[in-house]
């Protein structure tokens, strides 16, 4: 019965623990359309459409930037990461994308595939070299951040 309980665990525990893993045809998408090149992580800062969102969350998107960069990523070490943002609403972002750090989401691809959540503004996704990820929906701080990284090292 032992030898049961504990097979039955094994295989529990080996669901549990699969990586999630973007393929790699759209792994080589991401790579083209958002310029990531030898950078080991691609951190993706992902603001839902407004429809999406229970408040304005298109309102002075500098600012928000600028929070981020000095309050959650002044404390990670980035230099081997590529840290982008993507805006789900092509239109209410227009004033902001540069094509080199913000970007729309093309052909709505991250909210299908992570974010499609209704009553949600923000979210976070983070992609190593391999296609694995991780992701949160909604606020989140450099402590995140670095546990992601930490988890997507690549040893």
């Amino acid at each position: 019965m032992k030898k049961y309980i504990f097979l039955i665990l094994a295989i529990v525990q080996i669901s549990f623990s699969q990586e999630n893993t973007i393929p790699k045809d759209q792994m080589n998408s991401i790579r083209y359309e958002y310029n990531w090149k030898e950078e080991e992580l691609l951190i993706i800062n992902y603001r839902f459409p407004q429809d999406y969102c229970p408040y304005e969350n298109y309102e002075d998107l500098k600012s928000t930037y600028n929070w981020l960069t000095n309050k959650v990523y002044s404390k990670v070490e980035m230099s081997k990461n590529r840290n982008i943002y993507i805006y789900g609403d092509k239109l209410a972002a227009k004033p902001i994308l540069d094509f080199t750090t913000h970007y729309d989401d093309i052909g709505h691809y991250f909210l299908k595939n992570f974010f499609d959540k209704q009553g949600n503004c923000i979210g976070l996704l983070i992609i190593n070299t391999k296609g694995q990820y991780k992701y949160i929906i909604g606020d989140y701080s450099s402590k995140d951040v670095i546990n992601f990284t930490e988890a997507l090292k690549i040893k």
